[in-house]
């Protein structure tokens, strides 16, 4: 496989995967009351963020989808849903919970009481619409490059095996 090759390999895994987010996503917005429709959401999320988070290849190490190919009016939400990804969903980034801990000994008992955020994931969800629509425009100029991409790889010459 040429770095080429390799490079258009993962431009059709993002495709892929951004597809999977979409098809999760409509699916949540058409269950309603279903209550995996939470779990549902933060996992098409993480499934979206894969695409703009670090990738290897044999060939090349690290490479991600650039983010050229979201429509403008939906870059903010895009990069929430990448902090979310990173803090929330794929982790438990302790920074986002503000936690406190406080310990007290009443008697022969040790008490613990926690004062901390409540994160449940689902404050994009609102969004869903918008979520949807960003990875529509994506997917639409993806499609549009994986043509000119497709167009400028070149073929094995005849008679040669791989």
């Amino acid at each position: 496989m040429t770095e080429q090759q390799e490079d258009y390999l993962h431009f059709l895994v993002c495709i892929d995967r951004l597809n999977n987010a979409w098809a999760t996503l409509n699916s949540v917005k058409d269950a309603k009351d279903n209550p995996l429709i939470g779990p549902a959401f933060r996992y098409a999320l993480v499934e979206y963020s894969t695409s703009y988070t670090r990738s290897d290849g044999p060939i090349k190490k690290y490479r991600a989808l650039e983010t050229k190919w979201i429509p403008c009016e939906f870059i903010e939400l895009h990069e929430r849903i990448l902090k979310a990804r990173s803090k929330v969903h794929a982790h438990s980034d302790l920074t986002v919970l503000e936690a406190s801990l406080h310990v007290e000994r009443v008697d022969q008992t040790i008490y613990v009481t926690v004062l901390q955020n409540m994160i449940h994931g689902l404050e994009e969800l609102e969004n869903l619409e918008d979520i949807i629509h960003l990875i529509e425009g994506t997917l639409d100029n993806l499609y549009k490059e994986q043509e000119v991409l497709k167009a400028a790889l070149q073929p094995k010459p005849v008679g040669v095996q791989t």
